[in-house]
């Protein structure tokens, strides 16, 4: 019994082992990806530079399509035969 208790024992601690230093082992390649927390203010001023681009965007968008109504108002009419 004593032996069978010690070699758990030994199987417990290497598996112990093996976890604590896998950690840094894998932090060192360059596969893994951390997950950065943000704080809030960082937080709103990323929504508030996605609003000031939405809106932009959504500007250009608008003068883009004017402009495209205005000069296809000015072509002449393209008859079919």
């Amino acid at each position: 019994m004593v032996k069978q208790l010690r070699s758990k024992l030994g199987v417990i601690l290497l598996l112990i082992g093996a976890a604590l230093f896998s950690g840094q082992t894998t932090a060192q390649t360059h596969g893994h990806d951390y997950l950065i927390v943000k704080s809030a203010d960082m937080l709103l001023r990323h929504q508030a530079d996605s609003d000031e681009l939405r809106q932009s965007a959504e500007d250009s968008a608008a003068d883009f399509r004017e402009h495209h109504y205005y000069v296809k108002e000015r072509r002449p009419g393209t008859y079919q035969l």
